[in-house]
């Protein structure tokens, strides 16, 4: 498998390379990390900000911070929703 880092995809290598640097690996290996955890870390997320005895305004601030450019996380008592760009 190829990943286009050229032309309009450049902005692809910052982000690969940002996530190696953040896991302390190379570049495929951070994207394997990527791949294998991003479907139980968006599941353990919704659980967490869905429990019970946290307050709306803490579910709010998290679901801020757990958001990203490409994955927005927004509370509506009582659900949670993922959504990805």
């Amino acid at each position: 498998m190829r990943i286009r880092t050229d032309g309009d995809y450049a902005h692809r290598m910052d982000t690969i390379e940002a996530a190696a640097e953040r896991l302390g690996v190379n570049k495929t290996r951070a994207i394997l990390i990527a791949c294998d955890s991003v479907g139980q870390l968006l599941g353990n997320a919704e659980a967490a900000l869905e429990h019970p005895d946290l307050p709306p305004s803490v579910q709010q601030d998290l679901a801020d911070k757990l958001s990203t450019r490409h994955i927005d996380i927004t509370v509506s008592e009582p659900a949670v929703s993922i959504e990805i760009e």
